[in-house]
């Protein structure tokens, strides 16, 4: 291919290679050549400043963290003379005022406290491992023994103590009632706590009329500045010390320096490693004064090592210390000698040379690549057209011919995906994609379709996907045929299509286009909807959602959400129905996401209580041992919200599951706490529980362990459901109720008659009880119908040999004529409204009703 670019005969790679190259080379000869001179002594020279600077610099950090204990004893000793007494508690909060927050970083002080002459011992301590304070104190109750509490409050925990305690045998107190100045002592080991050694700085505190009043004390940890010296080493091989006017190491930046962290004895003073213990230290050091800043270039074992003193000294002059710096004689690679000014000129001119040149072939070789770019933006969209005038480089010249030749593949390419995207292949209908960048549905119209082909997923799944295929292709080629000429048809999902019908149309319309659409639904279709292609016959089955708005670019995408509101509002196993979307529709589903936000927040927030509704026996109905427990939700956004509103929809999101279990275990403590106030221990309580509930696989665990925690016996609960268990896994539904009925639950039937009722299926149903549906309650005085559908009822209940509770029950007389028709219980408004447990006072065993 290049063969064709002869006239381009320069490559850019090749010529930024080639001058790359040269560069390089010249660059690493000139290195070479100033590594040849000698530089030896601006190197120690520079060196030795550098390594002065940072000494100085760490001496004075060193320093900065000595003097911390002096600023805290100075500014306790200000607060004790402020309070005016010693031994005032407001003393003993300052200490951990000061500690926890004027010096709350965990690598500063470490503590902080106060010895009276009266023997008391008050200080506070920072755990190094958690950073939190604890309070060391003399014992209240017990002489010579300190405490240690748990954390910074006297009223916690004592976690240990030191017995034996005399402050009066400590030699630093002793000191400091002969002393009437701060001094450091001798690094030590607390007895009360085992974080490490310290050093502790001590204030003796005299009143005015120069009696002893006590001493406070500040202590730091020597292991903070070893962490400090190792955090500023100039580098791993140097070693950095602070060490004691006695040349006692204090601190170091390295371990073996250290005292060993094993040598730990409570109570005891610090033996330090001295120096002339270890000969490579004591030869560096030798002839160098300590005291003075300095710094010497030593020999030890044919290396060359710098060794920098600096005095160290606190705040008050009380520590006369010395910080030691050994650091090997490493040359920095990367610098030059200042006498080298004609490498340092020459070096400048080559790189501003090589960038000229670089500029150069960029604007070169961009220029028409900038070209290029602005061309491709052309792609797909019109011919390509060639450049104006040759390139210097090959590169482009091969990439402009390549994008002309790639310009029409790309055109069809595009085209053919266009097509991809905006046609269904299996339908020939406009996809969704298309379907929103269809001009046609902008020339006024506003009737919009939305059909669900109900039976397609039916087909697909017991013939094939072939067979699913032909079946929506001629469901979608018999809608065209229907639909009046114009209309936009768009296959929205698998088994969902969208027609748009041409012009302005009114609700009569909107009846005759249906009645036309849904003629592909009737079981014997006027029209014969066989397949000739395919030798097949087709039945379809579905239902529609309408809209009448005028659509526009803007509500496109809203109307067909509206549409698809409306089929949300058509029952499951409908055909040929179809819904007009209304504006309530949406405000409908918005209020259900508001009320399912807010009954997720009170799930949390204990937003649901519960109430006791009283069963009573109708041959005695004053008094009862039953009852119903119900939910109530008193939201704080919405109110208070019935069952049979906010059940539903916990059903349909799935949050029944969460509420269930929570009615359960407070059902159970409600109850619990009901017996223990005096209902009978045999009280049996209903619990309502939802089909979904029980298909939870550890439903009859959870249920099983919230009795027995709650210290009751399985018979106390009785389960609620309805005979609409049966349409969800009815066989493993009848197990679980089984299950729980041997281990002595009792399971009732509510609602019975009202909704999946069929006496085929009663017999599945394991029960104990039957609760007929308050609908026929309410009408058996008047209504004949109602009084002969309870009497066959008691009579079914009778026979299956279970009470049966007549629910709705709102008058005396309702409950009287109940009772002649043989119905054993009630529960009702006539007896009780639903009222919190607390509500009902049991005596002896003995829960009154009272009725209206």
């Amino acid at each position: 291919m290049f063969r064709e670019f002869k006239q381009h005969p320069i490559s850019f790679a090749k010529t930024l290679i080639s001058l790359l190259l040269v560069c390089t080379i010249v660059m690493i000869a000139l290195f070479f050549f100033l590594q040849r001179q000698e530089t030896s002594g601006w190197y120690t020279e520079m060196t030795e400043k550098t390594l002065c600077e940072r000494s100085q610099y760490i001496t004075h950090r060193i320093e900065m963290y000595l003097d911390k204990p002096r600023q805290a004893g100075m500014l306790m000793a200000d607060l004790v003379k402020a309070y005016g007494d010693i031994h005032s508690p407001d003393v003993e909060t300052q200490l951990k005022e000061v500690l926890s927050n004027d010096f709350s970083h965990p690598d500063s002080i470490s503590r902080l406290g106060l010895a009276t002459a009266e023997g008391k011992y008050v200080a506070f301590e920072r755990d190094n491992r958690s950073g939190n304070l604890f309070l060391i104190k003399t014992s209240p109750t017990v002489n010579d023994q300190l405490n240690i509490y748990r954390t910074a409050s006297e009223h916690s925990e004592v976690v240990n103590h030191v017995a034996n305690y005399n402050i009066f045998s400590r030699g630093w107190f002793i000191q400091a009632m002969t002393k009437d100045t701060p001094f450091w002592t001798r690094n030590y080991y607390h007895m009360s706590t085992n974080q490490g050694q310290v050093m502790s700085w001590r204030l003796p505190l005299y009143n005015n009329s120069r009696r002893f009043l006590g001493v406070i004390f500040s202590d730091i940890n020597p292991a903070v500045m070893s962490q400090l010296l190792a955090t500023f080493a100039p580098t791993k091989d140097s070693t950095l010390l602070l060490i004691d006017s006695g040349r006692n190491i204090i601190a170091s930046s390295r371990p073996e320096y250290e005292v060993p962290a094993t040598d730990v004895h409570q109570g005891q003073y610090v033996s330090l490693p001295n120096i002339d213990t270890f000969p490579a230290l004591k030869t560096m050091l030798q002839g160098m004064n300590e005291q003075s800043r300095s710094t010497q270039l030593v020999t030890y074992h044919d290396e060359d090592y710098f060794v920098t003193v600096h005095p160290v000294r606190d705040g008050a002059g009380l520590f006369n210390g010395t910080m030691v710096m050994i650091a090997p004689n490493v040359h920095p690679f990367s610098l030059f000698k200042t006498r080298h000014s004609l490498a340092l000129i020459l070096m400048p001119a080559l790189a501003l040379l090589f960038m000229l040149l670089m500029i150069m072939l960029v604007r070169q070789f961009f220029h028409p690549l900038h070209q290029l770019v602005q061309k491709t933006q052309l792609l797909g969209k019109q011919s390509w057209k060639p450049v104006e005038k040759d390139t210097l480089f090959t590169e482009i010249a091969v990439l402009e011919k390549e994008l002309s030749s790639a310009s029409g593949l790309i055109t069809v390419m595009l085209n053919e995906q266009k097509q991809r995207i905006e046609k269904d292949k299996d339908t020939g209908l406009l996809t969704r994609e298309g379907f929103l960048h269809e001009p046609m549905l902008l020339d006024d119209r506003n009737l919009l379709l939305m059909i669900h082909v109900t039976n397609f997923h039916d087909m697909r799944s017991t013939l094939g996907q072939r067979y699913a295929t032909k079946f929506i292709r001629f469901f979608a080629e018999s809608l065209v045929q229907l639909a009046p000429t114009g209309s936009v048809f768009c296959r929205y999902s698998e088994d969902f299509v969208i027609v748009v019908f041409p012009g302005h149309n009114e609700q009569k319309d909107l009846d005759t286009y249906w009645g036309l659409v849904s003629s592909l639904f009737q079981d014997t279709p006027a029209r014969h909807l066989y397949d000739e292609q395919q030798e097949t016959f087709h039945v379809f089955t579905g239902y529609a959602g309408a809209v009448l708005e005028t659509i526009t670019a803007e509500n496109l995408l809203e109307c067909m959400m509206n549409a698809g509101l409306a089929l949300q509002q058509i029952r499951t196993g409908s055909n040929r129905e179809y819904v007009l979307f209304q504006p309530e529709m949406r405000e409908n589903e918005l209020n259900n996401i508001r009320m399912f936000q807010a009954l997720r927040e009170d799930l949390v927030n204990d937003g649901f209580h519960l109430v006791l509704q009283p069963i009573v026996d109708l041959d005695y109905a004053q008094t009862f041992t039953e009852g119903e427990c119900l939910i109530r939700w008193q939201s704080a956004e919405l109110g208070f919200v019935p069952p049979d509103v906010f059940i539903g929809l916990a059903e349909r999101t799935g949050t029944i599951i969460k509420l269930g279990r929570w009615i359960i275990e407070e059902a159970c403590r409600e109850l619990a706490a009901f017996i223990a106030r005096g209902a009978p221990d045999n009280f049996k309580l209903h619990i309502n529980i939802s089909a979904v509930q029980l298909q939870q696989p550890d439903f009859s665990e959870h249920l099983l362990a919230s009795i027995q925690r709650n210290e009751l016996i399985n018979s106390n609960i009785c389960l609620e459901i309805t005979e609409s268990v049966l349409l969800q896994n009815s066989h493993e539904v009848i197990d679980t109720l089984n299950y729980l009925r041997r281990l002595g639950l009792s399971v009732a039937i509510d609602d019975f008659g009202s909704g999946y009722s069929s006496l085929s299926y009663l017999h599945l149903l394991p029960f104990d009880c039957l609760k007929i549906d308050r609908d026929f309650v309410s009408g058996i005085i008047d209504d004949q119908k109602s009084e002969a559908i309870i009497a066959s009822v008691i009579m079914l209940s009778q026979s299956f040999g279970v009470p049966l509770v007549a629910e709705g029950v709102e008058s005396a007389e309702m409950g009287e004529k109940l009772q002649g028709m043989g119905c054993e219980k009630a529960q009702g408004y006539h007896y009780s409204r639903p009222q919190p447990f607390t509500a009902w006072e049991p005596n002896d065993g003995t829960i009154t009703v009272n009725a209206k």
